[in-house]
């Protein structure tokens, strides 16, 4: 997801209305030793601001609540709670709830994928 399309949605999550695209300016890159910078400019009014900065407080939090853990794995709760319990997800309690690390549930999707994409090399090579 891009900026824009960040406080889009930040802002049509809060009002539930279609708002107009904010004014993008994108300035030409400038290239030094083999590094482009590039430059932009975004307009936003107070509210637009504080949406985004809102969305953002929300989704880059690296300790995430069941509920959070559950919405970013597309799971169902119960389903990340047994995952947890058996111990096939990371994740630790707190005070009796359980807490996801964001970073370490990355690394397990990943390695999730990595098996099912080995998994399925051998079935081909078997067969």
């Amino acid at each position: 997801m891009n900026l824009v399309d960040a406080i889009r949605t930040a802002t049509q999550q809060r009002f539930h209305t279609p708002t107009p695209e904010p004014a993008v300016a994108v300035a030409p890159p400038e290239e030094s030793e083999g590094v482009q910078t590039v430059r932009f400019e975004v307009r936003l009014t107070n509210q637009q601001l504080y949406d985004l900065l809102q969305w953002l407080a929300r989704n880059l939090h690296p300790v995430m609540t069941l509920r959070e853990a559950a919405s970013y794995l597309r799971l169902r709760t119960a389903e990340v709670v047994a995952l947890a319990e058996n111990g096939e997800v990371p994740a630790f309690k707190v005070d009796g709830k359980w807490r996801f690390l964001k970073s370490a549930l990355d690394e397990w999707m990943l390695a999730q994928r990595a098996a099912e994409f080995s998994t399925s090399e051998e079935e081909t090579h078997v067969a």
